[in-house]
């Protein structure tokens, strides 16, 4: 299938944990997994857009974060010991050396991939491809409303427009999901950093876990995951037959 130039990321998806940090690892693989974008490799890698999938566990490096601050690792940033409902990661901080390593090993080339990508292809439309609890979880930050089924970021209307925002939401509304606008998320530094409305405007897509998986035990619900995907795909087609 031709491609559209449109760039999906998908940065949370994987569980791959280095060997250089799994002997200090307190977190059990069910964490690992829960606190992953568990399936958003499927749902989000569509063949009509260019797609590019992070390689390492959001846990032991997140890449939708700056790389800096690497001293307060209690802190959400690049690389931190608590997982977002509040449960330490690891039994010791990691040292800064091991910190800057991954880094340079796995947040580096994921970004400059990204930017080689939107210079190769010309690339007009950028999506950050997230998935998020159905309710916020015990400790977690945000606030405590029931969340909707897609949450569109934009960091506040910077990377994206009104108008391309309203026809987004509308695109997943005609579909029967409810839509919320950067409602729990703005979107984070994914869509900061590669995005602005006025040169490759973009938006970070958060997916409702409970529409493609049972919360409890994490397995897929593989015919709403196929679904997803090629909802996704039409949105690739719809965005740029409409917003480009």
């Amino acid at each position: 299938m031709e491609k559209n130039p449109v760039l999906v990321s998908i940065p949370h998806s994987s569980l791959f944990v280095p060997e250089k940090v799994r002997d200090n690892l307190i977190l059990n693989e069910y964490d690992l997994r829960n606190w992953s974008d568990l399936y958003t490799d499927r749902i989000f890698d569509v063949s009509n857009a260019y797609v590019i999938i992070g390689g390492v566990n959001r846990l032991v490096l997140n890449l939708n974060r700056a790389p800096t601050g690497l001293e307060d690792q209690f802190s959400h940033g690049v690389a931190t010991m608590i997982a977002p409902d509040g449960k330490r990661i690891f039994k010791t901080m990691m040292p800064l050396h091991l910190v800057r390593h991954l880094i340079e090993k796995y947040h580096n080339p994921f970004h400059e991939e990204i930017e080689e990508t939107i210079k190769a292809q010309n690339i007009s439309f950028f999506i950050d491809g997230h998935s998020m609890a159905s309710s916020r979880p015990q400790n977690m930050y945000g606030n405590a409303e029931p969340r909707a089924d897609i949450c569109i970021g934009n960091r506040d209307f910077t990377t994206c427009t009104p108008e391309q925002t309203s026809y987004i939401e509308e695109f997943f509304a005609s579909k029967g999901y409810s839509v919320a606008i950067n409602n729990p998320y703005s979107g984070k530094y994914n869509v900061s950093y590669h995005c602005h409305q006025d040169t490759v405007p973009g938006i970070q897509l958060e997916l409702n876990r409970a529409l493609f998986l049972n919360e409890k035990n994490l397995e897929a619900y593989e015919e709403k995951i196929q679904k997803l995907n090629q909802e996704i795909e039409e949105l690739v087609e719809a965005i740029t037959r409409e917003l480009i």
